[in-house]
């Protein structure tokens, strides 16, 4: 279902124009959210306060003109962060608003901030083909904006293409029914996959099994049919296992969420080592909420977390990475050393992740600062020091794109009559955006031939054994 109301507005020229759905003006205002959003003014309270209120106001009568209803606002004051002004410099603008047109709405925001209008000008005004829509609701939007965070910049990791293509549309063309096939053919094999399932689950008291989207679904298959063979001639040792969510993956161990997870690739004996001693793993689990909460007070409160891909490792061995950067931030303090004077009191709005020894010292593309564990602490706070803007323009863009993401991500979908629509991990919000918006600038040419396709956004074409197929995200 498009997330739009089934109503239509006419403008002062006499012409019959449609409201811009969501998805539509969460994209268009996405500069004016990079220059006026309140976490970007922390170090000024008055300006942050003055815009947190406007933009409620903002979103209030956006709601009220997909609702029509009448909504009378004061001017509302905005101030600006713009590029090459010197710290603590905005402009003020004051945007008056008034009428029912969300399209008007939103050129009048952009105009006032000196922003191009040309992705709202390249919306037809004529009305779509409306099946049936919800209502948006724009406050609750807003302020979702503000709770998570990823970033939008460009990946620099490079994977040649296994074929060069000129145009998607000739690409789909030539592939969509070739996919369908091949997804047909699978459609046994996917059966068996969930018997399999269905029969772990119910024999053995498992609560979930899954797997990562990454391998095969033969290989899925092949892998569950050993687990059945194993919990078949080692029935005793099961009941470790009841309760518990199985997750066949890239390595053997049980997960910083508790989950069991067993390596595909792994012989079975080192499946039956790891269910056997199972429930030794779960101490080092209980000790993981108080290894984060001692890192996080002596980083001033900043919040510990878990990438959702960061490299699997067992709850016992990340509790010792955890221990070796506590202890190396223990001694730099025992060394009568602290922080800089300029880092603020509290870190409690960014977050750290903390991984093993190998891996970088760098920030995110999602904000958040990335730390091995090996880390000296002089250089770790240090660099924490030196790159807290950057980390808080990152996570204020990633609380933007997140939900314009969410958006186009739905659309995508349902406009195309997709059955599943995917990405892979190195795909950001920003990259994806940028994708679902040029798919639906070719939507009279791509959706007879997308209908009933599973599409997956990653670096390359190609169309997998199961039928799915892989689109650059940054396709011609």
């Amino acid at each position: 279902m498009y997330c739009r109301l089934n109503i239509r507005c006419i403008c002062a020229n006499g012409v019959t124009s449609r409201f811009l759905s969501t998805a539509e003006i969460s994209t268009a205002l996405r500069p004016f959210y990079f220059s006026v959003h309140p976490d970007l003014f922390g170090k000024y309270p008055e300006q942050r306060k003055i815009n947190e209120q406007s933009l409620q106001q903002l979103s209030a009568f956006l709601e009220a003109q997909q609702s029509r209803r009448r909504m009378v606002v004061p001017p509302l004051p905005f101030y600006l962060r713009q590029k090459n002004t010197a710290e603590g410099e905005f402009k003020l603008v004051q945007i008056q608003l008034n009428g029912s047109d969300t399209r008007d709405t939103v050129v009048k925001v952009l105009n006032a901030c000196n922003i191009s209008t040309s992705y709202v000008d390249k919306i037809p005004q004529a009305p779509l083909k409306e099946d049936s829509f919800s209502k948006p609701d724009f406050i609750k939007a807003y302020q979702r904006y503000s709770t998570e965070f990823e970033n939008a910049t460009e990946i620099k990791k490079k994977v040649e293409e296994k074929k060069a293509i000129d145009n998607i549309v000739d690409w789909v063309y030539e592939n969509s029914a070739v996919a369908r096939e091949k997804y047909e053919l699978m459609s046994a094999t996917r059966d068996q996959v969930k018997s399999l399932i269905d029969h772990l689950c119910k024999t053995y008291g498992i609560k979930e099994v899954k797997y990562d989207n990454g391998w095969n679904i033969s290989h899925i298959r092949g892998a569950l049919q050993s687990l059945v063979s194993l919990a078949t001639q080692h029935s005793n040792i099961m009941d470790n296992l009841q309760g518990r969510t199985i997750a066949l993956g890239q390595f053997t161990g049980v997960s910083l969420d508790g989950d069991v997870y067993l390596n595909i690739i792994d012989v079975r004996n080192e499946w039956l080592s790891l269910i056997k001693k199972v429930r030794q793993e779960d101490s080092a689990l209980t000790m993981i909420p108080s290894y984060e909460k001692a890192l996080s007070s002596i980083l001033r409160d900043i919040h510990i977390r878990r990438r959702k891909f960061m490299p699997k490792v067992s709850a016992a061995l990340y509790c010792s990475h955890l221990r070796q950067l506590i202890t190396s931030i223990g001694d730099f303090y025992g060394r009568g050393n602290k922080f800089p004077p300029s880092v603020p009191e509290s870190l409690s709005k960014y977050e750290i992740v903390v991984e093993p020894e190998a891996g970088p010292l760098m920030v995110s593309p999602t904000g958040q600062f990335i730390t091995p564990s090996s880390c000296p602490a002089d250089e770790l706070i240090a660099y924490i020091n030196n790159h807290l803007d950057e980390a808080t323009l990152l996570l204020t863009e990633y609380s933007i794109n997140k939900h314009v993401e969410k958006a186009l991500h739905k659309e995508v979908k349902e406009r195309f009559g997709l059955l599943e629509l995917h990405k892979d991990d190195s795909i950001t919000p920003g990259l994806m955006i940028s994708c679902c918006q040029r798919l639906l600038t070719r939507t009279d040419k791509l959706n007879a031939n997308l209908r009933g396709n599973i599409l997956y956004v990653t670096h390359y074409y190609s169309v997998l054994t199961e039928g799915i197929l892989c689109i650059p995200w940054n396709f011609k």
